[in-house]
């Protein structure tokens, strides 16, 4: 019997597999080789079949010869060693005309059987030895779940909103000598989930508006999550994530406002939420009128650092102001770096933040200058005696600006050459939000 099935593999050579991820699934009609009853196939990195079986590897594949129609249950893989696997990812790519996109590679995929079934030869076999073990299935897939959540959330773009919550405590603890483990820790859990619902309200609506849809130069800081174009990711269930996200940070906010003297926290909450749900979300659409620079700037900078320092010391000062202005630059920086791959799609879709009004060329130098002019506060906040002098280790982050910068002024137009700006840019922000909470903390030790 199975024999019959090996030939009924070879004498055909296209097959339609059915994948899914979570309540998303996706049919792709694509050419094959078999081994024996392995399948091979090949696919763009950044296609819809190959992200979907990195999360959920369980495909359907439908062979159809003459009368005759095979049903072939497998589990898939991603290969990474095989005989001669670059001659037949040139065969497979050349029979369905792939060609790699951008920083995405072809990928070589093999399928494994679970089950197959012919109805008119009245074959059914099963095949356990290829299915993991329970142990090994639960396991694979908490691993696949934290995976797929910890892509959408976007980890990089998340901890630079919490080494801004670092700085406001840091000067709390600077100005007062005063540090509330509680505080601090639920600080950082609400603003890290504030980040992640407002990216996923972004991923929503850009979905909406279709930017994300006629951007085809990607890179892994710029161009959306992907999840619902790669149909991981239903856009109910991005929403319905970002609602319930928005619910949780709220909520943390709520009870630290009640545990705090006065309504500072209700305050800046609202605002954050609706800058960030609103940043590119109907009817508002802060992006699109040029002013979505200065919501982030306001968002995550006086409003996460006030905020995180507010918490600890229950007063007002100018230190969290100043330090705020450094970080909310630094943040706004990253999203302006970001806008330079983006252009063509954002300015398609209506997107006129400043890298769309000026232009890529102009907007090189208001990236400079505003990189510089980081710098330059630093030292005049420190001068003015508003900041500690050991606060200028943060200068030690120009290692990573200069490169940013410089590769910026070469690369503006050439959105792959423009990763490692992007790159940069958020070290940048890591490294001076990090050394100047820790020059902060030691000045008032010492």
């Amino acid at each position: 019997m199975l024999e019959q099935v090996e030939n009924l593999l070879k004498e055909n050579n296209r097959f339609l597999i059915s994948s899914c991820s979570y309540s998303s699934s996706d049919l792709t009609n694509c050419s094959y080789v078999s081994d024996g009853l392995n399948l091979y196939f090949a696919n763009v990195e950044n296609s819809s079949v190959v992200q979907q079986i990195s999360f959920n590897p369980k495909v359907v594949v439908s062979v159809s010869s003459g009368t005759e129609e095979l049903t072939y249950y497998g589990y898939a893989e991603i290969v990474k060693e095989y005989p001669e696997k670059e001659k037949l990812l040139k065969k497979l790519s050349k029979s369905d005309k792939l060609k790699p996109e951008g920083i995405f590679r072809i990928i070589l995929v093999r399928i494994k059987p679970l089950e197959i079934v012919v109805p008119q030869l009245k074959i059914r076999e099963k095949f356990p030895e290829n299915k993991p073990s329970v142990i090994k299935e639960i396991i694979y897939s908490f691993l696949r779940t934290l995976k797929i959540w910890t892509k959408a959330v976007r980890l990089p773009f998340v901890s630079v909103s919490v080494g801004a919550v670092l700085v406001g405590a840091a000067v709390a603890f600077f100005e007062f000598g005063v540090f509330n483990w509680i505080n601090f820790f639920l600080t950082f859990l609400g603003i890290a989930i504030f980040h992640i619902s407002a990216d996923l309200f972004n991923d929503f609506f850009d979905h909406v508006s279709g930017s994300d849809e006629i951007n085809v130069k990607l890179t892994p800081f710029s161009g959306g999550s992907r999840f619902i174009q790669n149909r991981i990711f239903t856009p109910t269930r991005v929403l319905l994530g970002a609602i319930i996200s928005l619910l949780a940070c709220t909520s943390i906010g709520f009870y630290l406002n009640f545990n705090l003297q006065g309504n500072i926290i209700v305050y800046i909450g609202l605002g954050g939420v609706f800058l960030g749900v609103f940043y590119v979300g109907v009817p508002f659409k802060i992006l699109h009128y040029g002013l979505g620079e200065l919501a982030i700037f306001l968002s995550f900078g006086p409003a996460i650092v006030f905020g995180s320092y507010y918490v600890q010391a229950e007063q007002f000062s100018w230190i969290p102001i100043a330090s705020s202005a450094l970080i909310g630059l630094l943040i706004s920086l990253i999203l302006f770096i970001n806008q330079f791959p983006d252009y063509e799609a954002d300015k398609a879709s209506g997107k006129k933040h400043w890298v769309v009004r000026f232009g890529r060329e102009k907007s090189i130098y208001i990236y400079i200058f505003f990189m510089s002019l980081v710098y330059i506060l630093l030292i005049l906040f420190v001068t003015l005696r508003i900041l500690p002098p050991l606060s200028l280790i943060a200068l030690i982050s120009l290692f990573f600006s200069t490169k940013a910068m410089i590769t910026t002024k070469k690369h503006y137009d050439n959105y792959l050459a423009m990763i490692p700006a992007q790159a940069m840019t958020i070290l940048t922000c890591l490294t001076f939000s990090i050394l100047l909470a820790i020059s902060l903390f030691i000045s008032y030790l010492f």
